[in-house]
């Protein structure tokens, strides 16, 4: 089952998050790089918006997920601009679930943390 099956209701949608074998992925857009952070090892990274980035975060998802033992990932990223659309598709065809996130949602998210509104690319992610 997929995450938007769950719709509007925030319990199923909180059980599907917490599962032990789902690794979850945040990913901030920018136009020439890209953040990623994973959930499992609190590790972050930056990639490059191109070809060779692309499959530098595939080679370093599939061994996070190896070293997590997650069978399946979610990877969570804010449509910015046309930025999203290559890394997307990539993901996507790889066979990889990827879900676009509202930018009100991540600027809220934002407001949630210890310092504040201070825009950073890691806490975007």
């Amino acid at each position: 089952m997929k995450l938007q099956d769950y719709g509007r209701c925030q319990k199923k949608r909180n059980l599907f998050v917490k599962q032990t074998d789902l690794l979850l992925v945040g990913i901030d857009i920018s136009k020439a790089k890209h953040d990623a952070c994973f959930d499992r090892t609190n590790h972050c990274l930056t990639f490059g918006n191109h070809r060779e980035g692309y499959q530098k975060f595939e080679a370093i998802l599939r061994t996070t997920m190896e070293m997590t033992g997650c069978s399946r990932s979610l990877i969570a990223m804010e449509p910015s601009g046309l930025y999203w659309q290559g890394l997307y598709n990539r993901l996507r065809q790889c066979g990889f679930n990827v879900c676009l996130v509202n930018c009100l949602a991540v600027r809220n998210n934002r407001r949630t943390m210890h310092d504040g509104l201070s825009k950073t690319d890691k806490k975007d992610a």
